[in-house]
């Protein structure tokens, strides 16, 4: 069975926050929203503070906050930040040389997830961390 990663999931709900937010979230209230241990939230603040979207500060005044404005955020840019880029799996095993398909499969599925990844990454680049609060707003 192949599990899904929530990781962009947690990251977008953990930005929505603190977009929502005037005040810094410690991780430990940012995984109380998120419904998670705080160990996982501190793990996704390190990848979008390295991705340069979030500023954290230690302490009983520390957290987390947005590092530019909530418009100038895509999603894209949050999806790269704790997702990996691989949509698809590999064969665990190379398919077998002998068959028609299994000669040519990894190269027809390496030019689908190019496409597939280039379709993705357009849709996420025009949605702003801003148009997730709006939207929020009116749910």
């Amino acid at each position: 069975m192949h599990m899904q990663s929530c990781r962009f999931a947690f990251a977008v709900h953990v930005m929505a926050v603190l977009a929502n937010e005037d005040k810094r979230a410690s991780s430990a209230n940012l995984a109380e929203t998120v419904n998670t241990n705080p160990v996982v939230i501190r793990r996704l603040l390190i990848d979008l503070q390295n991705a340069g979207l979030i500023r954290t500060s230690r302490g009983p005044q520390g957290g987390a906050v947005l590092a530019k404005p909530a418009k100038r955020i895509s999603l894209w840019q949050i999806h790269s930040a704790v997702e990996s880029r691989e949509m698809f799996g590999q064969h665990p095993n190379p398919p077998s040389a002998n068959c028609p398909v299994g000669q040519g499969i990894g190269k027809v599925l390496g030019y689908v997830e190019k496409r597939a990844n280039r379709s993705f990454s357009r849709e996420l680049q025009m949605i702003s961390l801003a148009d997730v609060v709006r939207r929020l707003h009116r749910a």
